[in-house]
């Protein structure tokens, strides 16, 4: 893992799991057209890609925010939401599959090793974000839907985009870092919180947006 990583909490700390959560039944909304420059991706090659239909549904607050964080991008972008609320019994065969998968490839490791190893890269059922309705997954576009350098692919794991996908990845283009930073700074005004392991992985109110931002709890519990 590349040392300024280490810095960040993964997806299997414990701070994480240890977040009490307080979740006052806030309404899960769509996004779709609530806002013209925040769009959603339904294209068949990302629907393929998540392995299920989604609905594009989150939380009220969180969908308040993306619409400020839109409205802040230059005039000629947009957002475009590739994930947003994720079924928890999905959640669970995502993270059960890739488990298994290496635990295949990496027999000498004991299970916590495993877990944690699992955990960069697909969140462990108990700590996700997308069943909450709090996390989602974005890039930034242009008026005519083309997504802009970002450095390697949606969903690109440390592997195939060679280290790519870490947020704050030293081995980008100028152009890939300065269109990450449009997409990060108008997230982070908002409150959001990046997944560093994931530049395209943001939430707000889960367990680990609770835990990064030392709440005392977190404001969504899984939903589905």
């Amino acid at each position: 893992m590349p040392t300024h990583l280490m810095k960040f909490m993964a997806l299997s700390d414990q701070r994480v799991a240890s977040v009490q959560t307080a979740d006052g039944g806030e309404a899960l909304v769509p996004i779709l057209g609530i806002e013209p420059r925040l769009l959603i991706d339904e294209t068949a090659a990302n629907i393929a890609g998540l392995g299920y239909v989604p609905e594009f549904l989150v939380r009220q607050s969180v969908a308040d925010k993306l619409i400020a964080a839109a409205q802040t991008l230059p005039n000629n972008l947009h957002l475009l939401v590739k994930e947003t609320l994720r079924p928890l019994s999905f959640q669970k065969f995502l993270f059960n599959r890739r488990l298994g998968r290496l635990a295949a490839e990496h027999p000498e490791l004991q299970e916590k090793q495993l877990i944690e190893l699992t955990s960069k890269f697909t969140a462990p059922p108990w700590v996700a974000g997308h069943p909450t309705g709090g996390a989602f997954d974005v890039t930034v576009c242009n008026e005519n839907g083309q997504e802009l350098e970002m450095g390697c692919a949606y969903d690109e794991d440390e592997k195939a985009s060679q280290g790519r996908c870490f947020s704050f990845a030293e081995n980008l283009t100028e152009q890939a870092r300065q269109n990450r930073n449009t997409l990060f700074d108008c997230l982070n005004g908002q409150g959001f919180i990046n997944y560093p392991f994931e530049w395209w992985h943001w939430s707000y109110g889960d367990k680990y947006w609770a835990a990064a931002t030392n709440s005392p709890f977190a404001l969504y519990d899984a939903v589905v």
